[in-house]
């Protein structure tokens, strides 16, 4: 049975958010498709995602138009079942009344959408998170001001760092681009460090929300060690070899199964 277009789009987007281009060549070749199938998903990405430029039998990945929402949309794409799994394992950690910080990105916007429920308050430096939470009539939310990052529509800079000087909560909710043990949690870009580290100052205790492509990563840009960290959530997508090494290194880690151990 042929796969599903939207498990194919998942895995070209995955392959052109690190890749930047791919042939028709390369997705017969490295994922098995027909080539009239690849050319039909190259014509609807190109057509669904803007900064998708259709070339002659190839993508590319567009990082310089100015039409910058579909950044975040692609990237929301991927590892979309490790999110939503992260993001239920965070709420089961949240309680009536809690207060705390929710950092930027798209698996804290999908902890962000689990909070229809539940009476609390949340400070956060995402505008789409932010929206999202104002649509709850039992969320007080706060957005952090300062100057907005295109296409990823996250707040940063020092107008935000003033701002976060001025909340002290029990605990945050934090993304990475990348995490090693060697070299703690790293980001992409310098854009939003600042502001992960004073959320990190500012909270007692901090949570790190963190797919399986995460790990044994680096990026440029430190943000903290681990030992900062007071526990970390994947998905079911880590493998075991991995998660072992973490805790045997002092990570506690939040898995799927731990909660089926747990009940069992």
């Amino acid at each position: 049975m042929s796969q599903q277009r939207p498990d194919r789009i998942k895995q070209m987007l995955h392959y052109l958010w690190q890749h930047r281009h791919l042939s028709t060549q390369q997705a017969m070749e490295l994922f098995g498709y027909a080539e009239a199938t690849v050319r039909r998903d190259f014509q609807y990405i190109a057509s669904q995602y803007p900064g998708m430029i259709r070339g002659h039998g190839c993508l590319d990945f567009d990082d310089s138009t100015d039409d910058k929402e579909y950044v975040f949309d692609v990237k929301r794409t991927l590892q979309s079942e490790a999110k939503k799994e992260i993001a239920a394992l965070a709420r089961s950690l949240i309680k009536e009344g809690d207060c705390f910080f929710l950092d930027s990105g798209s698996t804290c916007l999908e902890l962000a959408k689990c909070l229809a429920d539940v009476r609390v308050k949340v400070i956060c430096n995402d505008i789409k998170i932010a929206n999202e939470l104002g649509c709850f009539p039992h969320v007080e939310s706060y957005i952090i001001g300062g100057l907005i990052r295109p296409g990823y529509f996250s707040v940063g800079e020092s107008l935000a760092l003033e701002m976060i000087n001025a909340f002290s909560v029990e605990r945050a909710f934090i993304s990475c681009d990348a995490l090693s043990l060697e070299t703690g949690i790293t980001n992409a870009t310098m854009f939003e460090v600042g502001v992960k580290t004073r959320i990190i100052q500012r909270s007692r205790e901090v949570i790190l929300l963190a797919d399986h492509s995460k790990f044994d990563a680096v990026e440029p840009h430190a943000v903290a060690t681990l030992s900062c960290i007071k526990t970390i959530i994947s998905d079911s997508g880590l493998s075991e070899a991995i998660a072992q090494r973490y805790q045997r290194a002092g990570c506690q880690l939040f898995l799927p199964h731990s909660i089926k151990r747990s009940a069992g």
